[in-house]
């Protein structure tokens, strides 16, 4: 009698009171954030539809999606604990993020064998090197990755001429390379977009000029009897220099309210500006391929993400990524913290090319990581 006199006040006396917390919080205190981040996921799918310079805050909703997805993850975890179905079903207009999520997260369980070198097989390497300058003799450390791995085709970005000449490891690979397209010369720049390839180039030219160092090439290039358009770009960077980035550590660690407000509205004009520029860089870049009669591919540092306006417009419906292909994981390429983004990408028309191989390179010799993909050309 005692044992359930004992049971009943445990039942009804204690239980019901959390029972009545937890309500009060599924009420009141879940609605918001899943709200919030069902807001913030649609907006991230749908910013590959509206150009930044139609409507810019859809555009840092892409930028910041790997977080915002990892976020949403969390919360539904945090919902199925507490059995909060009726918020689940507030997010279940998500499921049309699935496509973006596999584009951020790619999975892939196969592997493609790789095909033995033929006279329609081909090696191409894409790598900002910054400048050669991100690490001690960064230079010679980039020519002996390309002597190992031999590569067809070298697409670099921001490439300083003088020093590669300069450097006796690399000038040894211009006689291996012997045909090469240089960024626009005009700009009054040493930093360079520049395509070297042991195979004949026949045309070359500019596809899009930004600002500054920022261009889109394109090489016409020979590789056994077919000729393929290989289009080197470097979109318009954000320019989030060093101190740009002391001071925005400085913000978590209790800057001035006055400050804070400044620097963001700085730095999210500098922002905003070069989304516009890349967004007409793409523009062009999407022209140029729609003029294109032979296989093209489109490789390089976009500074910008896979769900992004720019990074669609230029894929479109004809081409396809290596990266979402064959990789693994989040294959971030800029790796500078606190900012790890997927930037440098290496697209290709699906009906021209077989993707063979893709591997991203973890090596320190700048502060991006190089794109090694191996290609097959479709008969």
């Amino acid at each position: 009698m005692i044992r359930c006199q004992l049971q009943k006040e445990n039942s009804y006396g204690k239980w019901p009171k959390t029972e009545k917390f937890f309500s009060v919080l599924k009420c009141l205190i879940f609605p918001v954030p899943t709200l919030l981040l069902l807001v913030a996921m649609l907006g991230a799918w749908a910013c590959r539809f509206v150009a930044p310079s139609v409507f810019m805050p859809i555009a840092y909703l892409g930028l910041g999606f790997p977080l915002i997805l990892i976020v949403y993850l969390i919360w539904i975890i945090v919902l199925l604990i507490f059995g909060a179905w009726k918020h689940l079903l507030l997010l279940l207009p998500t499921v049309i993020c699935v496509p973006i999520m596999w584009d951020t997260f790619p999975v892939n369980l196969s592997s493609k064998p790789v095909a033995d070198a033929n006279a329609r097989t081909f090696k191409l390497l894409t790598y900002n090197v910054a400048a050669f300058h991100y690490s001690e003799n960064a230079a010679s450390k980039i020519a002996k990755l390309v002597e190992k791995e031999d590569f067809d085709i070298l697409c670099l970005q921001e490439y300083i001429e003088f020093r590669a000449k300069e450097n006796e490891d690399f000038s040894k690979l211009f006689a291996v390379y012997p045909y090469s397209t240089v960024g626009d010369m005009t700009v009054d720049s040493h930093n360079r977009v520049v395509t070297l390839s042991k195979h004949k180039i026949v045309r070359s030219g500019v596809a899009s000029k930004g600002k500054a160092n920022n261009r889109a090439i394109y090489s016409d290039i020979v590789v056994g009897n077919d000729t393929i358009r290989v289009i080197n770009a470097h979109l318009a960077s954000n320019h989030i220099s060093y101190t740009d980035k002391q001071e925005i550590d400085s913000i978590s660690h209790g800057m001035k309210v006055d400050k804070v407000k400044d620097k963001i509205h700085t730095l999210d004009k500098k922002v905003s500006n070069n989304y516009v520029i890349r967004e007409q860089m793409a523009n062009d870049i999407d022209s140029v391929i729609a003029q294109t009669k032979t296989r093209v591919i489109v490789c390089g540092d976009f500074n910008d993400v896979p769900v992004s306006y720019v990074y669609h417009k230029i894929k479109g419906e004809r081409m396809r990524v290596a990266n979402e292909e064959l990789g693994w994981g989040y294959n971030y390429t800029f790796r500078e913290a606190p900012f790890y983004f997927c930037i440098d990408h290496v697209l290709y028309q699906s009906d021209g090319f077989e993707c063979l191989d893709y591997e991203r390179v973890r090596v320190p010799y700048s502060d991006h990581y190089p794109s090694i993909v191996q290609f097959s050309i479709k008969q």
